[in-house]
């Protein structure tokens, strides 16, 4: 938000600030202040933000700012994109909070903007008796002119939109084109060339779908800005020289300058609650501009989304920091940093949360600010104004842009999934502010993340199997995940209780997984073995890796908490032995089946049940048969509703003798209510099929990869299969979904994956 205009008499020099990212900045002798900008809008990606992807579309925007004197002869001439296409009947001239001021036509001679082959020229400037713009010339922009932004400073953001035909893996080039302009009256014409800047066609994976590894960031307290007893903490290493470090005063932060504070009330009449009013009209005032919200910081909040209170810095003498931010009309970085030590061929989370934190930031394109009664909104009831848009850069290409972070609030994590190089262990990680400026754009961030996205393990028979000395020790595992490198493997022993580990020398890779309709999956075996004694209490766990060089180092490659602790019990030995044991989960309810050999004297079988693998109690007994047969076959069926995991085993007692067979894992079942046919990936619109055993009500939820509801609605199931459609799920952006479906009070779920192509 800028409240403060800088006027005076200067001359323009050139301020590279990023690759494509740029000031024309002024120094004092000639009377003229200009500031240019160019970035991009995707379209396609929305409110949720993303990469861009093939077929995308994006807007490209170039700015001009005139914040005193008067320029002649103003034009925009650009050229579409290699790799994109140009989308007829889009070149426009916005305002700075993206409507539309002036719409062309593509023709030449007839308005002021056209595009000739694969060119694009628009001129500036309309006001209509001051060296207006036509077809034929390039018009004149005073500060005094609209669109206004206070009446002191003239925001025009030239516009046309292309869709992207580059193929996922290349990049393309947002910058280039260039716009015109006179210093003086009748003086010389100059142009000035935006710099390229590079953007990748890259997989919008979303954030981490399974687990999230150990934060690598490093700086600024792993990414949190840290913790002190002090309402502002100082100045931050990582934020570039772009933005001047302030307090907060009744105007300040004000444009081009930040913070990094647990309370964002003014020095000038601290406080800790956010009920003042909007303005607020206390003398001083109690907000910043007397509109900013009033709020604490996000690390380890109750609630994610709504963040913790601002910091009583009186009562509670350790509040946590963030940084926040009060963007202009430079789109230039927030935030920097150097990353090393990362593991090569993984894929890593970069994230963080961003809360815009002005409601009342607007300023409409007649120069009315967001509390005047004539003030034209951005969208029914929205005053907040330019909405903070974030790009997310790694090595000096485009990543990632957050989409417009609209006032709501409320916290909102943003971020994607980059996958290293062969063998890249480090990347130049930058925030930079994608939006035009003026009224609005002030935002906070906090938690910043860069941690690997971790796998899923699950171990079997179960983590504490009861083995009989002498009999064999089968143990294997199964790794679940979304990306499918996770494919080396070794086993690991630990004889000290998990105090230290060595490797077994059983390893193996690169496995192939199989996609399982929501995550790539695949099993490995430990190889069997007869249990002894000396074997009881080992324990066994599974290390992966995306390639044998990260196997061998601890740093890079994967495991979990769970390991299978063996128990080898001397076991009195029977004349009757298990031959085989099995299970089926149905519906409703496990079949449990057993085979023995000859019975030599009355047997019972006792069906033992537990939660957690450790914990088994006896839920049913099954006398013998004793019929002398040389093999004997038993059945149970157990009714009892399956909650999350179960494990059965059976003890085979013969007189206060006994033997445990091995021990079986369920996952939970549907109860009736299962998937059926299920498109994934989905294209179009999300449709599947639900199997229900009875006619009942669901409710149905589709959540995206931040936790956000992006459906929900009720419908009834009749007995059988349900084909179902989810509503406007066509316009869904790529990305990995939850599909949720709950009938009272049990619920099943499926990852979908909308696809880019």
């Amino acid at each position: 938000m800028k409240k403060t205009l800088r006027f005076g008499t200067y001359c323009c020099r050139l301020l590279l600030i990023l690759p494509g990212i740029f000031l024309l900045q002024v120094s004092p002798v000639k009377g003229q202040n200009i500031d240019f900008g160019k970035s991009y809008i995707n379209i396609t990606k929305g409110l949720n933000g993303g990469t861009i992807e093939t077929g995308d579309t994006l807007e490209i925007r170039a700015s001009i700012v005139v914040r005193s004197g008067r320029y002649d002869s103003c034009g925009y001439i650009d050229a579409i994109p290699a790799g994109t296409v140009y989308i007829p009947g889009t070149i426009r001239v916005l305002t700075n909070e993206g409507k539309i001021y002036k719409q062309f036509t593509d023709a030449a001679g007839d308005d002021e903007g056209w595009i000739s082959g694969s060119n694009v020229t628009i001129h500036l400037g309309y006001r209509p008796g001051d060296g207006e713009a036509s077809a034929f010339r390039r018009g004149r922009i005073r500060n005094t002119h609209y669109p206004s932004f206070f009446g002191g400073t003239c925001i025009m953001v030239a516009s046309f939109q292309v869709v992207v035909t580059a193929a996922i893996g290349t990049n393309i080039s947002t910058g280039g084109g260039s716009m015109t302009y006179r210093l003086t009256p009748g003086g010389s014409l100059s142009s000035f060339t935006f710099p390229s800047n590079t953007v990748a066609i890259y997989t919008n994976y979303g954030v981490c779908s399974n687990a999230v590894g150990v934060n690598a960031i490093g700086t600024e307290f792993n990414g949190t800005f840290g913790s002190g007893p002090t309402r502002n903490r100082g100045t931050s290493a990582n934020v570039p020289p772009g933005y001047t470090y302030a307090l907060f005063t009744n105007s300040g932060p004000n444009d081009y300058y930040y913070g990094v504070a647990n309370n964002t009330s003014t020095i000038n009449n601290y406080t800790t609650s956010n009920s003042w009013l909007k303005p607020d009209g206390s003398f001083p005032t109690h907000r910043v501009f007397s509109v900013w919200d009033i709020i604490g910081d996000h690390t380890g909040a109750a609630d994610p989304y709504a963040g913790n209170s601002a910091t009583d810095t009186v009562a509670n003498n350790n509040g946590g920091y963030m940084l926040i931010v009060n963007a202009a009309y430079r789109i230039d970085s927030a935030f920097q940093q150097t990353i090393s030590g990362l593991c090569p061929n993984t894929y890593y989370e970069i994230s963080c949360w961003i809360r815009n934190i002005c409601s009342k930031c607007g300023c409409d394109s007649t120069g009315k600010g967001a509390s005047s009664a004539s003030y034209i909104p951005t969208a029914p009831g929205d005053s907040s104004g330019v909405s903070p848009n974030i790009t997310f850069e790694v090595n000096g290409v485009d990543y990632y842009t957050t989409g417009n972070i609209l006032y709501t609030g409320k916290w909102v994590k943003k971020g994607f999934t980059y996958l290293t190089g062969p063998a890249q262990t480090s990347i130049t990680l930058k925030f930079f502010n994608n939006a035009p400026g003026g009224g609005g754009n002030d935002w906070s961030l906090d938690d910043i993340t860069v941690a690997s996205c971790s796998p899923e393990l699950q171990l079997n028979p179960s983590p504490n199997p009861f083995i009989c000395e002498n009999n064999l020790v089968e143990i294997g595992a199964t790794v679940y995940s979304y990306f499918n490198n996770y494919t080396y493997y070794k086993w690991q022993e630990s004889t000290d209780n998990g105090g230290s580990w060595f490797d077994t020398g059983v390893n193996g890779g690169p496995e192939v997984p199989v996609w399982n309709g929501s995550e790539w999956e695949y099993s490995v075996s430990y190889p069997s073995f007869i249990g002894t004694s000396l074997d009881s209490g080992k324990k066994y766990r599974l290390v992966i890796a995306t390639t044998a060089s990260n196997l061998a180092d601890a740093n890079c490659s994967f495991t979990d908490a769970t390991v299978i602790t063996l128990t080898v019990d001397s076991c009195l030995i029977l004349p009757t032995d298990f031959i085989g044991f099995t299970g089926h989960a149905g519906n409703t309810a496990i079949d449990l089946t057993w085979t023995t050999n000859q019975e030599f004297a009355p047997l019972q079988y006792i069906v033992e049940k537990s939660t957690d693998g450790v914990h088994f109690l006896p839920i049913a007994t099954v006398n013998s048969y004793h019929n002398n047969q040389p093999t004997n076959q038993y059945y149970y069926t157990d009714n009892s509703p399956i909650a999350n995991t179960v494990y059965y085993r059976i003890k085979l007692s013969d007189h206060g003798n006994y033997k445990y067979s091995k021990t079986l894992q369920f996952l939970e079942k549907s109860q009736g209510l299962s998937f059926g046919s299920t498109a994934n990936p989905f294209k179009g619109a999300l449709q599947f099929e639900i199997n229900s055993a009875q006619n009942t009500t669901a409710g149905i939820w589709v959540i995206d990869q931040l936790g956000r509801t992006m459906s929900q609605y009720t419908v009834t199931l009749n007995s059988g299969r349900n084909p179902l459609v989810i509503p406007a799920s066509e316009k869904y952006s790529a990305g990995i979904y939850t599909l949720k479906v709950v009938v009272n009070d049990f619920s099943i779920t499926r990852k979908m994956v909308k696809a880019s192509y």
